[in-house]
């Protein structure tokens, strides 16, 4: 199980991956005019990512914590402040530069790593809902 969530965090940040480097090749590529676009999707995809690794870290600390105490009560946390405080440093970058970064591409950036994870996720259940059905 553990080796499987690894392959699937591993396969979303491979593909968050490919857009911030889609986003950098757009930044280099095009007219002055879209660089703002493809800054904004590069910074807030990049700050996403890092995000959505750190929320995978914590649901898997937490899980390790469920297991090792089972029965008794532990607080946990799964870090939303920090990842709250990841997207305020987003935006305030944004808004202190604006004439490099574009707010709206960065917003969408922020949520292009979980998107991929859902996307991933459905792909996921998809094809194996089929081989499961095949195989009984």
């Amino acid at each position: 199980m553990i080796d499987e969530y690894s392959f699937r965090i591993r396969r979303v940040v491979q593909w968050t991956m490919f857009v911030i480097a889609g986003s950098i090749l757009g930044w280099g590529f095009t007219s002055p005019h879209y660089q703002p676009w493809f800054a904004g999707l590069g910074l807030g995809t990049t700050i996403g990512l890092i995000s959505a690794v750190f929320t995978a870290w914590k649901v898997h600390k937490v899980g390790e914590v469920a297991i090792q105490h089972q029965g008794k009560k532990k607080q946990v946390s799964l870090g939303m402040p920090t990842r709250l405080a990841l997207a305020v440093l987003a935006t305030v970058i944004t808004l202190q530069y604006s004439e490099i970064f574009h707010i709206a591409t960065m917003v969408i950036g922020l949520m292009i790593p979980s998107i991929i994870a859902l996307v991933d996720a459905l792909l996921y259940n998809l094809l194996h809902s089929h081989t499961d059905e095949g195989g009984e």
